[in-house]
């Protein structure tokens, strides 16, 4: 069966190459993750086993740029605060990350003078994956838990977010989504594309603190959905959210319980006891309770 996301996802590509992945689609080899293109380089195909040079000619950099040029619909200046965070979401959710020459300017990247590389990558939205067990200890007798989610990038923390939010939305609870680099939600000129259900809003583009901030003060949410906690400001606005009565849902990387524990931000929310539940999602893609913390316990 062809692989309609990689298809979509290509759809800024030049035409050989979209041929070229046509085909690969076509054949049905490997589930393409990624596609990287970097300057003086073929394309390479992203699996989850590995990344195959493909026998296509070297890219050029103005080659690239064209790519991101299709990509923002030659508006450049429309997608500016997402190019300056170093990403663009195109339709489907797809989003192609970028490297190059920056320019820094007040503490932050404004733009790039060039781009030397970029990374799509294919969003696949995987329904169902919630496991029923793991449903009915989050959300026990009509109340929520504050639950934390760790393991290693692309193990699918945020596909499992993604379909939480939409089973809890779907029942009826009301769900803010502090969507800071879009990866949630996906918007698309104010449309998400993904299903996140219809009881949920989404603040996307600004600092998931401020942003869940903003969600608790104007939407009245049931839970606050916090996609990678990186910074102090994002742990004080989970407690934020948690001492106004908001359930808080979040994730992080780390590759084991242990080594959550003894990172110096982790080690402050573990302190902090903002989380009573922590779910470890193992390379297989299934899900571990790892740690429940009860009132006036840590074990």
């Amino acid at each position: 069966m062809p692989d309609r996301e990689l298809i979509q996802a290509a759809a800024c590509l030049p035409p050989q190459l979209r041929e070229m992945l046509q085909r690969w689609s076509d054949s049905g080899s490997s589930v393409c993750e990624e596609l990287r293109l970097r300057a003086g380089f073929p394309m390479t195909i992203v699996t989850a086993q590995e990344e195959i040079p493909t026998k296509t000619r070297a890219l050029t950099v103005q080659q690239i740029q064209d790519i991101v040029d299709r990509a923002c619909e030659y508006s450049a200046h429309t997608f500016a605060a997402n190019i300056a965070q170093g990403f663009l979401t195109v339709p489907g959710g797809h989003r192609i990350g970028i490297c190059g020459d920056a320019v820094w300017e007040n503490g932050h990247i404004r733009s790039f003078r060039s781009i030397s590389s970029i990374n799509i990558r294919i969003a696949r939205q995987i329904r169902g994956i919630v496991p029923q067990e793991m449903r009915n200890r989050i959300c026990r007798d009509g109340q929520l838990s504050n639950t934390l989610f760790f393991s290693p990038p692309r193990y699918g923390k945020t596909t499992l977010l993604r379909d939480l939010v939409a089973q809890l939305s779907e029942s009826g609870i009301r769900v803010g989504i502090a969507d800071e680099r879009g990866e949630l939600a996906a918007l698309y000129r104010g449309l998400p594309q993904f299903r996140i259900g219809p009881r949920s809003d989404v603040i996307t583009g600004c600092p998931k603190a401020e942003a869940a901030i903003m969600l608790v003060k104007t939407m009245s949410p049931d839970v606050i959905v916090l996609d990678e906690i990186t910074s102090e400001r994002d742990i004080q606005a989970a407690l934020y959210c948690s001492h106004c009565g908001v359930a808080v849902f979040a994730s992080a990387h780390a590759s084991a319980m242990e080594d959550f524990q003894i990172r110096p931000l982790y080690r402050k929310i573990w302190d902090s006891r903002a989380f009573s539940l922590y779910f470890e999602i193992c390379r297989d893609r299934t899900v571990r309770l790892r740690k429940e913390i009860k009132e006036g316990s840590l074990c």
